[in-house]
This record gives C-alpha cells, structure tokens and sequence, in this order.
C-alpha cells in the first residue's frame, strides 16, 4: 500500500513537471518568435534609416556643390560690378570732361556769334544810311533839275551811285561835240549843285552811235568821240562854271554800249546819251576781324 502510494506520488510528481516544461517551452518560443519578428523590424527600420541617411548625404553633397557654384557665380558678379562701377567711374570722367570741353566751345560760339550780331547790326545800319544818302540825293536832284519837266531826262539810284542820263539833243548841238544852249543851262545848275556838295564827285560817261560826225575829220573813232563829249562837259563846268575839276572825270565809252539797234536814225538818237554818275561820300561798312 505504502509502495503504491509512494508510486503515485513519484508519478504525480512526474506528471506535474512535465506539464511544467512544456508551458514553459511554450512561452521561450513565443518569446523566441516574437524577438525574431522584432528584431526583422529594428533590421528593417535601420536599413531604411541607413538609406535616408545616404540620401540626406547625397543632398547635402548637392547642396554644396550649388553652394560652391553660387558662390563663384556671386564672386563674378562682385567682379563684373567692380569693372563696371570702375568704367561706369572713367566713362563719367570721360563724359565730364567732354562736358567741360563742349560748354567752353559753346560759350566760345555764343561769344562769336555775338560779336558777328554786334558787327552785322552796324553794319545794317551803315547799308540803311548809305540807303538813305541815295534816296535824299535822289530827291535833291529831281526838285533841282525839275525832271519832270525835262524831257528824257531821267535819275535813279544805281547800287551805290545816283545816276542822271541826259539825251543828246539837250546837252550837244547838231554836230555831236559842242554843248548847245540847253546843254549850258543844264550844266550850270549841276555846276550850281556840285558847288553846294563838294564831297560828291561825278563821273561824266558818253556814249556814242556807231556813226561819226560827218563834219568832223579830227575824230579817229567812237572811242574818241565819246570822249571828246565828255571832256567837253567837264572842261566847260571848270571854265565857265568854276566847277572843282576834282570833282569831275570824264569818260569815253564809244559806241559799244547801244540801247537799242544803231540801224535807225532814231536808234541812233537814242544811243548818243551822256550819264552823270553821282558818287556821295558814304559811311564806310566796318572790315570783319
């Protein structure tokens, strides 16, 4: 009885390690299991690190090579804004400069063509008075010699002289040389005016027709003829009329000077003239410097 119940014992006791072992086995397994599993996860999780680590090292590479290009490309343009501040700097030197030299020939010019205004207002207003010296000599020999009671008589300014133009038949007689009465009274009242102007000189010019006198052997051409007429007037002021001969210098232009046709008789009339060329004394037109 004793043995059986000690049987039972040792076979209980058996029973209950056993059960014992196997729970625990159990558990060491799951245990076991379960590392593995976390241990595929850590193994898993520091790959993935281990590659986003790689990829923030490629970044960061990346970042410094831009940042490397960056700063060459700003160490260029610090360089290109030196050149150009510094030729920016020369240009406006360059630039004042010609300013400079621009504002001195403007100033220059503005003082020459001041000068040019000053000298050409003196000397308009020297043509007006020379104008004016014609216009009243003009008129001074019209009311003198009453032109418009003269027939073929005429005056006009001429440039800068005042010329008279006396037909043949009022200063010559028939023959063409000798001064006829007309021609006396005409020239006392010039003699009469030249007296009263002694700064006025004339120039006593006579022109021909193409045919000489046919009384007159003397005269070798028209050349001669004409100035024959003119000295005659002349020596006649001077004798007669106490006339300054100064004042007077006759001239012979001949036959070479026609109005009109010498083919007529009335064209050659009209060609036998004699010109009293009035020269006053005028304001002088200052010389540009």
């Amino acid at each position: 009885m004793k043995r059986t119940f000690a049987a039972l014992i040792g076979l209980s006791i058996l029973a209950t390690q056993g059960c014992v072992g196997a729970k625990v086995y159990r558990n060491e397994k799951n245990a076991r299991i379960a590392a593995e599993a976390r241990e595929k996860i850590l193994v898993q999780e520091v790959l993935q690190r281990r590659n986003e680590s790689n990829g923030f090292v490629k970044m960061v590479a990346e970042l410094n090579r831009s940042l490397g290009q960056q700063d060459t490309e700003i160490k260029d343009l610090q360089a290109e804004l030196t050149d150009r501040t510094q030729s920016m700097g020369e240009s406006a030197s360059k630039l004042s400069t010609e300013k400079s030299v621009l504002d001195k020939r403007l100033s220059e010019t503005r003082e020459e063509l001041g000068k040019r205004n000053d000298a050409l207002s003196k000397v308009k207003g020297i043509q007006y008075k020379r104008k004016n010296t014609l216009i009243e000599l003009e008129l001074d020999l019209s009311k003198t010699f009453q032109v418009e009671k003269m027939a073929g008589v005429g005056i006009g300014v001429d440039v800068e002289t005042v010329k008279m133009t006396i037909p043949d038949n009022m200063l010559f007689d028939a023959n063409g040389v000798i001064i006829s009465a007309s021609g006396h009274n005409l020239l006392a009242l010039l003699a009469g005016f030249l007296s009263s102007r002694p700064s006025i000189n004339i120039d006593i010019v006579a022109y021909t027709d193409n045919k000489l006198p046919p009384k007159d052997k003397t005269l070798q051409d028209t050349w001669d003829w004409s100035l024959q007429r003119a000295t005659n007037v002349a020596r006649l002021m001077v004798r007669e009329y106490n006339t300054n001969a100064n004042q007077l210098t006759p001239v012979g232009k001949g036959e070479f000077y026609p109005l009109i046709s010498n083919e007529t008789a009335e064209g050659r009339l009209k060609n036998r003239r004699t010109e009293i060329i009035f020269k006053p004394l005028m304001p002088l037109v200052p010389i540009a410097e």
